[in-house]
């Protein structure tokens, strides 16, 4: 435990990074003990306290408080490296970092993820979806799909290997840790439809473009990505402007997220400036709140598999303070029951929405 403290002491204070709300940065990969490193400079760190005194007691956390690409990859670097088991015995690596909704189709029954695969599978097969695929995809052709921030690629796997398997898929994300799960664990020879590629800082970010030629592509898949979240800020108009780039006239946008229900309602002046026309919306509010009290065993068995993984949890004075502040921040990343991001849900100031957007230009 004195060799800890003395690491951690040095981490906290040496240039290297040890804050994973704001220091990591997305293009790098963190190794197993670069991950515990982190841990234990952010538990020795000011921000602990900070976060124990001025935060409620439902594990809020303002965005300006954090940075999405660096808490992202601390997230991705944990889902890789904790072994995770359900409340039923079913062990599982998290590859769904997807609050998903309920009900959910009979084939995903007992599935510790099956909420993900639940939002994944509605957001391809939407009625616009399927009229498409009708009209347009002929036998032997392929339908082409790009979804921008992919995660893990866990839902790019789903659909190219299930919902759409003759669908060639290319998933981008802008976090490398998600990127190397994505080509390890699904990108693998039985399912050469899927490619998996990092753009570094994410598409539209600085000018950032799809690594795809204009007019080339059926669908564009966003789910549950941290666009939007805030504001239709600059942006948010800078990926819906590379959308409609790539897209097929008359091809789909096909956006699913818990986004503030202001956010949705300035969607729309934004992406109909564009050419953009949507055709089809499903309010999936009350079931997204459904499936996250249906995961509350489940989370809670992931959120202390977390603390239990990192050493820095076991520090004297440090470790148990750490440890409530961790669970509370995860937690409510998660939306989990009793968290300010789930009670937005229940309250409908966050609207969880699927939509089908038809490129008109």
């Amino acid at each position: 435990m004195t060799v800890l403290l003395a690491i951690g002491t040095y981490w906290m204070y040496s240039a290297i990074p040890n804050d994973p709300l704001s220091g990591l940065d997305s293009n790098h990969q963190l190794s197993p003990m670069e991950t515990q490193l982190v841990a234990l400079g952010f538990c020795m760190s000011p921000a602990v306290d900070m976060l124990l005194t001025d935060r409620p007691e439902d594990g809020d956390i303002e965005n300006e408080d954090y940075v999405q690409s660096s808490i992202y990859a601390m997230f991705y670097s944990l889902y890789k490296q904790v072994p995770l088991v359900n409340e039923f015995g079913v062990k599982y690596q998290f590859t769904f970092n997807t609050w998903g909704f309920s009900p959910t189709p009979k084939e995903y029954d007992n599935d510790p993820q099956r909420h993900g695969k639940s939002a994944y599978h509605n957001l391809v097969t939407q009625p616009p979806a399927l009229e498409y695929i009708a009209k347009n995809i002929k036998p032997g052709n392929h339908l082409e799909i790009v979804e921008i921030g992919c995660g893990t690629g866990a839902g790019a796997n789903l659909i190219s290997r299930q919902v759409h398997p003759t669908a060639n898929y290319l998933a981008l994300d802008m976090q490398a840790a998600a990127i190397d799960t994505c080509k390890t664990r699904h990108a693998t020879p039985d399912n050469p439809n899927l490619t998996c590629q990092l753009v570094p800082n994410g598409v539209g970010h600085g000018g950032n473009q799809a690594p795809r030629a204009d007019s080339s592509v059926d669908f564009v898949v966003i789910s549950e990505t941290h666009i939007a979240d805030v504001e239709i800020g600059d942006l948010e108009k800078e990926i819906f402007a590379e959308i409609r780039r790539i897209l097929k006239p008359g091809g789909l946008f096909l956006w699913g997220n818990a986004l503030p229900t202001r956010v949705w309602i300035e969607a729309d002046p934004a992406l109909n400036e564009l050419g953009f026309e949507r055709i089809h919306q499903t309010n999936h509010t009350k079931g997204a709140v459904v499936a996250r009290d249906e995961d509350y065993a489940r989370v809670e068995l992931v959120l202390d598999g977390f603390n239990d993984h990192l050493y820095a949890m076991k520090l004297p004075y440090f470790g148990k303070k750490c440890a409530v502040v961790t669970r509370k921040l995860i937690a409510n990343f998660f939306r989990h029951p009793g968290t300010n991001m789930y009670k937005t849900m229940v309250t409908g100031y966050d609207s969880y929405m699927q939509q089908a957007w038809v490129n008109n230009k």
